[in-house]
């Protein structure tokens, strides 16, 4: 899923994407945390899988620790349904 990012940033961010960055801007991720189960959109792309979102900040994906990967309907839908409006 991938919305407007513009639509979920506060302003314009610096873009350095990396042509190895498993997301791209307006992407729909999920991260499980100590907090639950968090979604957000890809609003900023540092490079090297290196991202910011709306709602959890900056994050990575690494293979290894698979710290986000991308959220599904049915995650959106349990979630974070506002995103589907």
């Amino acid at each position: 899923m991938n919305l407007n990012p513009k639509s979920y940033a506060l302003f314009e961010y610096n873009q350095t994407p990396s042509e190895n960055d498993e997301f791209k801007l307006g992407d729909v991720v999920i991260k499980d945390s100590e907090d639950g189960i968090e979604i957000g959109v890809i609003i900023q792309c540092h490079g090297n899988n290196e991202y910011r979102t709306d709602m959890f900040g900056n994050c990575c994906h690494d293979e290894k620790y698979g710290d986000i990967k991308k959220a599904t309907i049915v995650n959106v839908l349990m979630n974070r349904p506002s995103l589907l409006d």
